[in-house]
This record gives structure tokens, sequence and C-alpha cells, in this order.
């Protein structure tokens, strides 16, 4: 067979007129010769293709990203001395769910109540009150159908996308960049977008103890999307860099670039010393019997100290935008440095 030739699928009907139509193998936009209406075909498993066209430019995005080098974390020589090397459009297939959850939540209301006693003592009693929950919310999920580790995008903003939707069309989505194909499955990305529509719904009440719940997905649409993304690399000091930035809202979503040490150690010095004031404050509390007080004080001085200590210890480089594990990780290494060097002996860490 011929690999130059494509297969002409015959018999298929316009639901706007009735005519027939052919579609050559490979296509899904064809336009109806009898009516002239733009017609969508879904594949096989029946997931709608769409694309957003990239409503910025080169300039945009150096001026975006010019921006970015300017701000006080980074190197204070970033924004004059950095080298653009590359700067070009990608389309990223995104899975997009929208839906709605509706259902009921039955469960507790706990109110910690506190109150002296006649010889000065505090106590504290649990006063719970029964609640009941009706939901009725529409949720839209997307999340990345590719590899995405080398973008770090793993999810696009919602908002203004559905007035910028086109009929997906290969050859014409090309000719704008470079396109990557979908490599999830769509069963996966049907039960992860269920569950985590579930999930906010639940999370939406104000339910502390939920003693039952009866909820339902409905009306789900799943579509892929073509989400434009700018790529910007840069060089600096012997260094390459990467950015990548939204080709539809002008913002960044990912960048690497050196930080600064003023910086770091400005915001170690001053977390430090914040953190202690809170810490000693708190202790002194202690007399007077406000024992949530004293836990509240406690925990917001030991994060502000972690927080500068993190800053420190880890703003050599900074990253900004969503990265899958590196804030967790980054954040339990923070708590074994400080173990390390002692710090719980005087706050109790674990």
């Amino acid at each position: 067979m011929d690999s130059g030739k494509h297969e002409i699928i015959k018999g298929l009907m316009c639901p706007g007129c009735g005519g027939t139509v052919e579609l050559k193998e490979g296509n899904n936009v064809l336009k109806c010769t009898y009516c002239e209406i733009p017609l969508l075909v879904m594949g096989d498993e029946g997931v709608i293709q769409y694309y957003v066209k990239s409503k910025v430019n080169e300039t945009d995005t150096k001026a975006v990203a010019k921006n970015w080098f300017g701000k006080f974390d980074k190197d204070r020589k970033l924004k004059t001395g950095a080298e653009f090397t590359e700067i070009f459009l990608v389309h990223l297939p995104f899975w997009r769910s929208i839906g709605q959850v509706c259902g009921w939540i039955f469960g507790n209301k706990i109110h910690h109540e506190t109150h002296r006693d006649n010889k000065g003592n505090m106590h504290t009693t649990t006063r719970k009150e029964p609640v009941e929950r009706m939901i009725m919310k529409e949720y839209i999920w997307n999340k990345a159908a590719c590899d995405v580790s080398e973008f770090g995008v793993e999810e696009i903003d919602n908002s203004g996308i559905s007035g910028n939707l086109e009929p997906f069309d290969i050859s014409t989505v090309e000719k704008q960049g470079m396109v990557f194909e979908p490599m999830h499955s769509r069963t996966d990305a049907v039960l992860e977008s269920e569950n985590w529509m579930l999930g906010q719904a639940k999370r939406s009440v104000d339910i502390d103890e939920v003693t039952f719940q009866k909820l339902h997905s409905i009306g789900k649409k799943l579509s892929v999307i073509y989400y434009p993304l700018w790529i910007v690399r840069y060089k600096f000091k012997d260094r390459n860099y990467q950015l990548v930035i939204d080709g539809l809202h002008n913002k960044l979503l990912y960048g690497r670039a050196p930080g600064s040490t003023i910086y770091r150690v400005s915001m170690f010095i001053a977390s430090l010393m914040i953190g202690n004031l809170i810490l000693t404050t708190s202790l002194r509390l202690f007399s007077e019997g406000s024992n949530e007080l004293i836990i509240a004080g406690a925990i917001a001085g030991i994060a502000l100290i972690i927080f500068g200590f993190s800053k420190f210890r880890y703003g050599g480089e900074v990253i900004e935008g969503k990265t899958t594990g590196l804030k967790a990780k980054g954040l339990q290494e923070t708590f074994n440095s400080l173990k390390e060097i002692g710090f719980d002996k005087y706050t109790g860490m674990r």
C-alpha cells in the first residue's frame, strides 16, 4: 500500500443536513460539502480534541522573563547578564473533565469551649453540633496527558479557556510550533478526575466529623486540550536555565534562576529573630494558663524559623512553579537539617 495516500472513510452522515460526508484517515476536522457546517470527529475512545491558539509572541515572553529576572530573590546581575539562547512554542496535551457532584453529607461540627473554675484552673470541654450539608457543585479538573517533567507544568489555568477553544487539527497546530501527543490512558483520566471532584466536594463542606455521606459525580465530559506554552532557555554565568510561560495568559508557570545571597541571609536572620520573639512570648503566656495561645505561638515561631532556614539553604537556585515532590522533599530535608544542629532539643520537633 502506498504510504503517501490516506484511506477514505465513507458512509458518515452529517448531523446537520443528513448529507453523506467523507473523512480522510487520521483527520478529525472536516466541513460538510452540503451545508458547510464544521464537524468534529471523535477518536476510538470518544474524546474530543481542542487546541488553544497562543495569544502572545516572542517579544511578550521576553518581557515576562526580564520582569521575573529583576525580582529581589534573584541574582542582582541576572536581569542585565542573562543571554537568551532559545525561545519556541509547544502545544502540550492536557486532560480536561467538566462534571457535577451532587449528594448529602451528615456529620458534626466540633466546638471546643474553655472556661475557668472557682480555683482559677482552665478546663476545655468539647461539644458536638449535628449538621447536614447538601452538595450541588460543578468542577473542572485538568492534568497533563503526557510527561511534563521537563516543563514542570502539571495543570493549566482554566480561566478564559472556554472562549478560546478551537477544533484540533494537527496540520494547523504544527505550523505554530511543536506538538506533543497524549501518552496517558483515558480510563485513568476518568477515574482520577472523578476521585478529585468527590474529594473537592467533601472538603468544601464545613464538617469536622463525617458520619454519613452519599455523593455522585454526574454529567462528566472529558476532552483533550492542546495548550500553548512558550519555552524560554537562557544562559547566565556559563549555566543554562529554562522558563515556561503561559501562551494564553502570558504569565510565568515554571522557572529556574540563580538566587541572591543577600536575600537568603536576610530572610534567615529576619525569620530567626521574629520566630524567637514569638516563641519567647508564647512561653511567657504559659504562666497565665493560655494553653491555646502557647501552642499557636510555638507553631508560628517554629514555622518562621524553618521557613527562613529553607530559604537560606535552598535559595542558591530559585525554582518557581509546581514541581511534583520537590516542595515536600525540601521541607523534609529542612527538618532533618534542623535536627542535625540540635534544634529538636529545644522545640520537641520529631
